[in-house]
């Protein structure tokens, strides 16, 4: 008779749930036999509690107070506040629909996913690679060195993100780019962080670059230094660099305008910021705004370009092919990176890229919140990330450093254990040349 109680309390928190995902919990111990009691008793404290905390009115019940959690509304993000966190939630939600299409041609694409309206990884969920975790580093990294002069801030922020960079590949991260693997051993071997880089021209140094640009690109001097700080440290083609560089700007440049930007003031603030080098990056970025220009749309101008098979991680294919989608859906989150996965080719990584130059600019509210909602990640959850942008726009904005935002180093080599398994799963899908082809 005893477990007829607690099922009788967890019956009536299912009524009252206010969310579908907790209904769905709240069914399993009332499914089983009375047995259950201590399960049915705990799911039916929890039940109670989440629902009872969307209702305002059963507040006033003394009882129940001790049940609802703390209601006191949020406050209002400041406006570099909100361009951070949008710039890391909108790398990781793009980088998280792009993983289950990296690689693929685009007919094979849309043949596999005709609609891209969520995630397609896991049961409708969504998880992050490296994109993602490099920005959460790189952040990181600034939050505890971001105050310094910039000589020092160079040598402090290179350490600290060199160390950050050597436990990163010790939890085995899945799909690691080569260039970045031969960095990250030449700093386990001893390198220091400012000769570690290897000659590359990927585009792994642009994934990260975003964030610079939005905490940094009203210092032009000191977001450029960052940037090929950031840069060398794994690939030391001048390239790369440019590539990053280029990222940065347009971070900065959509977080801080109150109207669209506009191609060619775009351009021109890069070629000042470049100067006498890199010749040719400037003209493919004047050819960027050309094809603006003329209203070429994203596909036509990646296949002009050599990437009608998808965009390779070539850091001058990748960054602009993302230049021009996001010169074209500045506003539009989701436009923007389904534009850009249709693409196909390396497409983690430039949707990563095109979502945080968005999203410094939308924030996170102008990212779709199914998208959020189902980013299943795990213990770096999206709400951890937003903690981190918390505090690394605290740090911008009072000249501070501070500690990194703790997560542990056991959840995370289980999570990536866990990723692997996933990411191999899909991988054999391909191999297997399933269909549809």
């Amino acid at each position: 008779m005893i477990p007829i109680i607690p099922g009788a309390a967890g019956a009536i928190a299912l009524a009252i749930a206010p969310q579908p995902e907790l209904r769905l919990y709240f069914w399993l111990p009332l499914v089983l036999d009375v047995g259950c009691g201590p399960y049915l008793v705990l799911a039916a404290v929890v039940a109670l509690r989440e629902a009872l905390t969307s209702r305002a009115w059963l507040r006033h019940i003394p009882f129940v107070r001790y049940f609802v959690k703390d209601a006191t509304p949020p406050r209002a993000p400041l406006p570099k506040e909100r361009a951070i966190i949008g710039c890391i939630l909108g790398t990781a939600v793009g980088d998280a629909l792009g993983l289950v299409c990296e690689g693929l041609r685009p007919g094979r694409q849309r043949a596999m996913y005709p609609e891209i309206t969520g995630y397609r990884f896991l049961f409708g969920k969504g998880m992050c690679s490296d994109d993602t975790e490099h920005t959460l580093m790189l952040a990181q990294s600034l939050i505890e060195t971001g105050n310094f002069h910039r000589e020092a801030l160079e040598r402090k922020f290179v350490s600290n993100f060199a160390w950050r960079l050597r436990f990163w590949l010790l939890g085995l991260p899945a799909g690691i780019g080569m260039a970045t693997l031969r960095a990250i051993l030449k700093l386990w071997i001893g390198f220091p962080g400012t000769k570690s880089g290897v000659f590359s021209a990927g585009n792994a140094p642009a994934m990260r670059a975003a964030l610079l640009g939005v905490c940094y690109g009203d210092d032009p001097g000191k977001m450029h230094a960052l940037v090929r700080a950031a840069t060398r440290i794994t690939h030391t083609d001048p390239k790369a660099e440019h590539g990053a560089l280029a990222v940065a700007l347009a971070a900065h440049l959509t977080s801080s305008s109150s109207g669209r930007v506009d191609p060619h003031r775009f351009r021109a603030a890069l070629g000042e910021m470049l100067g006498g080098e890199a010749a040719e990056f400037r003209g493919i970025v004047d050819g960027v705004a050309a094809s603006l220009a003329g209203g070429e749309n994203a596909a036509s101008y990646a296949r002009r370009i050599g990437c009608g098979g998808g965009v390779t991680g070539y850091v001058y294919h990748t960054v602009p092919v993302a230049l021009h989608v996001w010169l074209v859906h500045q506003d539009d989150y989701r436009q923007a990176v389904t534009t850009v996965i249709r693409l196909g080719g390396d497409t983690d990584t430039t949707a990563a890229i095109v979502g945080a130059i968005v999203g410094a600019r939308i924030g996170k509210e102008g990212i779709p919140r199914e998208w959020l909602r189902n980013l299943w990640e795990w213990p770096r959850t999206a709400a951890w990330m937003e903690q981190v942008g918390v505090k690394l726009a605290d740090c911008c904005a009072h000249g501070t450093v501070s500690a990194a935002v703790p997560v542990s180093a056991l959840k995370l080599l289980a999570r990536n254990a866990f990723f692997m398994i996933a990411v191999l799963i899909h991988g054999f899908r391909r191999l297997l040349v399933l269909p549809p082809y």
